[in-house]
């Protein structure tokens, strides 16, 4: 975890989460499947995400999840369970740890700070907690998911330098 900036009410970390996405049909087999191994029923409403003390596992699309360790797992069992999922034909799961850069932001302020950076409706009646969503910050492509007075800011590891910059940019402004 390294530390981004803080002030006025607004906190960002960068952190080293791990990712995997997983492409399947969201019916019976395919619950079973991930409930046998990770202990939770994938969300079934699109955008929707469940959380708990290891990691974030959201709904994308009507076939797609995104699974975010939020603790650095073993690489070879990460490698195992793609493995097991992949073994069924009806799923699919690709690491996607070290292509993407996360960002915690968090503070009685992040929701003024980032709408600087987006015109995404960050407002609670708009954007609820467990929930996320697909959206342009700071021009770039990234997923925000809301918990528990956070977001996880997540994009392609090739815009990190930039994003950081415009993240410290907006600081500098306050």
């Amino acid at each position: 975890m390294t530390k981004i900036l803080s002030l006025n009410g607004v906190n960002i970390y960068q952190k080293n989460f791990q990712q995997i996405l997983v492409r399947g049909d969201g019916k019976d087999q395919f619950n079973q499947t991930m409930n046998r191994e990770i202990s939770v029923i994938p969300p079934s409403k699109n955008l929707e995400i469940k959380v708990n003390d290891q990691f974030l596992i959201a709904k994308n699309s009507f076939d797609q999840w995104t699974l975010i360790y939020f603790f650095e797992q073993d690489y070879k069992e990460i490698l195992k369970f793609i493995s097991k999922l992949n073994s069924d034909d009806r799923i699919l799961a690709s690491d996607y740890s070290y292509g993407q850069v996360y960002f915690e932001i968090s503070g009685k302020n992040k929701d003024e700070f980032l709408n600087k950076l987006t015109q995404f409706d960050l407002r609670k009646k708009r954007f609820s907690d467990l929930s996320m969503a697909q959206t342009l910050i700071a021009r770039i492509d990234c997923y925000i998911y809301s918990f528990n007075d956070k977001y996880i800011v997540t994009c392609n590891r090739s815009y990190e330098d930039y994003f950081k910059e415009r993240l410290i940019d907006l600081a500098n402004l306050h």
